[in-house]
């Protein structure tokens, strides 16, 4: 009687428990099948290469080099490369700020000079509007560029960005050229490391210079005036001042941040994966995330062809997605037009590979060994789409 009661207990926890275990065996040996076909179909083979009538012999100095270089030289684009966002998958809310009215008040020193422009920001109504700097995901400083009144493509301007600081110093940021025209054009610039220390300090004000390159080799004059006009500094008539403020386009900085609140539940998640360096284990996972898999080509794969590596960490994307459509809503009629119109395809999104890296190897074709780069594959981590 007891044992029956348990059973029925434990029947009633798994029906009411929305974590499903995850067959981890049946996806390494999907992984290492595929494994198995990326390496022949990079290689242009069929099938593997023969095996050599006498062993091969030690590898020549100068192959081993070009192997052991090649390795080091994708260690070192990995750490060069920036980290990889796992937010971006997730909705953003936007945030605009327009720059403040120059020549007025404490900012009547900032006016434009005839080779440079200055925008100045209300910093303080930036961390108010976004928070912490943890939940800054992207910010541009956007402006307009204004029609050419008598020209069409024939001057080329090479424009610099700078990032001001309250001791009156200016870091350099970007650099583009930007060729005037008869056309109007938005022209952007990535600020947000700028806008992430906005975040962490308590200035009021946030400043950028946008001046004209000043090759070394030229003399001051006219040559280095700024022929392209950014709308927002165009001078006004008294009485037509009041209608341009209304009117024009003045720049802005562009801002994208995660809510506080999904911001939380991320956090959390990213905290726990970094404890265990970028990869999950056991048999349930709430979120999508990196599967270790090492491959060991003599084990898996029975191949005794490939002289380097002997075996490297491929790993695996698994786990589910957050997935705000369920049957019980409105949106069941949509889901049932796209899967009538793509009955391959899922609706719901799926995990996947986010960043790829390659593998490189040695191996024999005859007696003489080659040094091969197989592309995308090692899984550095993965994503929801």
């Amino acid at each position: 009687m007891e044992l029956a009661v348990l059973l029925a207990l434990l029947g009633a926890a798994r029906a009411f428990s929305t974590c499903r275990s995850l067959d981890l065996e049946a996806a390494r040996r999907k992984r290492i099948e595929a494994v198995r076909g990326q390496i022949l179909s990079k290689l242009r083979l069929s099938a593997p290469p023969p095996p050599a009538e006498t062993p091969p012999r030690p590898l020549p100095e100068d192959v081993r080099a070009l192997y052991n270089s090649t390795r080091e030289l994708l260690r070192q684009r990995a750490r060069l490369r920036p980290p990889d966002d796992p937010d971006e998958y997730y909705a953003k809310e936007l945030h605009r700020f327009p720059m403040e009215q120059l020549g007025e008040g404490p900012l009547e020193h900032w006016r434009p000079t005839s080779h440079s422009i200055f925008f100045i920001f209300n910093a303080s109504r930036v961390r108010a509007e976004i928070g912490r700097q943890a939940l800054l995901h992207r910010a541009e400083l956007r402006m307009l560029r204004q029609r050419a009144k008598n020209e069409n493509g024939k001057i080329e301007q090479r424009l610099e960005l700078y990032q001001g600081y309250g001791n009156a110093s200016w870091r350099y940021l970007h650099g583009r050229s930007v060729r005037v025209t008869m056309d109007e054009e938005w022209l952007w610039f990535d600020v947000t490391d700028v806008v992430h220390q906005w975040l962490g300090s308590s200035e009021p004000l946030g400043m950028f210079k946008l001046s004209v390159h000043c090759p070394c080799e030229q003399s001051a004059g006219d040559a280095n005036d700024m022929r392209v006009i950014i709308e927002g500094f165009e001078q006004q008539r008294g009485d037509m001042q009041g209608i341009a403020k209304k009117h024009r386009r003045v720049p802005y900085v562009l801002a994208m941040s995660l809510p506080p609140d999904r911001a939380n539940e991320l956090h959390s998640s990213r905290r726990r994966r970094a404890l265990d360096t970028d990869y999950c284990f056991g048999t349930e996972e709430k979120n999508c995330c990196v599967r270790p898999l090492y491959i060991d080509f003599r084990k898996d794969l029975q191949w005794k062809w490939i002289h380097e590596p002997k075996g490297y960490m491929a790993n695996f994307c698994m786990g589910p997605c957050p997935y705000i459509w369920s049957a019980d809503t409105q949106y069941t009629k949509v889901l049932a037009l796209y899967n009538q119109h793509n009955p391959g395809a899922s609706a719901a999104p799926c995990c996947v590979p986010q960043t790829l890296e390659p593998l490189p190897i040695v191996y024999y074709v005859g007696r003489k060994a080659r040094v091969e780069q197989l592309s995308n594959m090692v899984v550095r981590a993965c994503k929801c789409s």
